[in-house]
């Protein structure tokens, strides 16, 4: 091998061992790739969190069982359509309140359409539905069913209620197993100031309060 050939050779060699020795002990960039923040990542997923109220306690406090129901669609937040037992039934959420959507105005509440497209989000990718009744009237005045709603084992009460898009409201006597497990979970997106809570008068003894928002 000629001594030019040699050298370059050589010097191929240390250039190579200084790209590779860069690549081992270059420190870190601090710069993160960029992440779309657009809406459709503001509902982090259900399943990364770690959440109290599980089907095994809710049937231990209510004395119920699940039941399977299809899930046709949301009305609100709170309010939504099932098919049980092969009949079209409304549901309307034990012990919690969302902003109303006011269709009958056009003008729905602050946080309103949040609720509700959280709400069918959860419940159109759901592989099971449940419902569980608890131990006081199964049904309200308006004919709709009073009930837990479990989406793939996870409360829906919970979820909504640690989003700060719902709140514990409505409480009657015996169908209150849950209020305190409901009330505690309230208490934390409180501290946190989330969506509902955001606004200290939002939400009064009467209801919610869309002035107080827009001020």
């Amino acid at each position: 091998m000629k001594l030019k050939d040699i050298k370059t050779l050589i010097t191929s060699g240390t250039i190579i061992l200084a790209v590779g020795l860069y690549l081992v002990f270059a420190k870190p960039t601090d710069e993160q790739p960029p992440t779309n923040d657009g809406a459709q990542n503001n509902i982090v997923s259900q399943e990364q969190k770690h959440y109290s109220i599980t089907p095994e306690l809710a049937m231990n406090e209510t004395g119920k069982q699940l039941i399977d129901v299809e899930f046709i669609a949301a009305n609100d937040g709170d309010t939504m359509s099932v098919k049980m037992d092969g009949q079209k039934q409304r549901v309307r959420l034990l012990m919690i309140d969302t902003p109303e959507m006011n269709y009958d105005k056009g003008d729905p509440m602050p946080y309103a359409e949040a609720a509700k497209q959280l709400t069918t989000q959860l419940l159109e990718d759901a592989k099971s539905v449940q419902l569980l009744f608890d131990k006081g009237p199964e049904t309200d005045k308006y004919d709709r069913l009073l009930a837990y709603v479990f989406v793939d084992g996870v409360s829906l009460h919970e979820v909504l209620l640690n989003e700060g898009l719902a709140a514990v409201r409505y409480v009657n006597k015996p169908n209150n197993s849950l209020e305190d497990e409901l009330r505690e979970i309230q208490q934390q997106a409180e501290a946190k100031k989330l969506n509902i809570w955001a606004y200290p008068n939002y939400l009064q003894r009467d209801g919610f309060h869309p002035e107080e928002v827009n001020k």
